[in-house]
């Protein structure tokens, strides 16, 4: 597996358990897209390395438990792009959440630049309800 694949798994499998990895290789200028979260009211894009660690913090609480597993990452032959796909699961207030995911990471210069997460809008309002106060 190539470097920016290796690391691209690796953080996906510490996400929410341990953050510290992800704020060590995060670039100042980290960008977090989320193409669909806009239909349910949360944030389409989150712009810094700071406002992208209080999003994901506030995220993270919200999903205790969540874990990804099935994790796989393969460069897509862009300069420093990654396509990572994975499952997650975690105990919600409406039963078991369980949503496929399809992010694309970049990297550059050995700092992730860009983390666009692509999943199901349906899952999470089914799983979780009106989340559109929350954000």
């Amino acid at each position: 597996m190539a470097e920016n694949a290796r690391i691209a798994a690796d953080l996906m499998a510490t996400f929410g358990a341990d953050m510290e990895p992800w704020w060590a290789i995060a670039d100042e200028d980290l960008v977090l897209e989320f193409p669909f979260a806009g239909s349910i009211g949360m944030p389409q894009r989150v712009t810094g390395k700071e406002a992208s660690r209080t999003y994901l913090e506030k995220v993270v609480s919200g999903l205790e438990g969540l874990r990804f597993t099935g994790i796989t990452a393969r460069e897509t032959g862009n300069p420093g792009e990654v396509v990572v796909e994975y499952v997650g699961t975690c105990p919600a207030p409406n039963g078991t959440y369980d949503q496929q995911y399809i992010t694309i990471m970049r990297f550059k210069e050995g700092r992730l630049i860009l983390f666009r997460e692509y999943w199901d809008t349906t899952e999470v309002t089914r799983a979780f309800g009106d989340l559109a106060a929350a954000f």
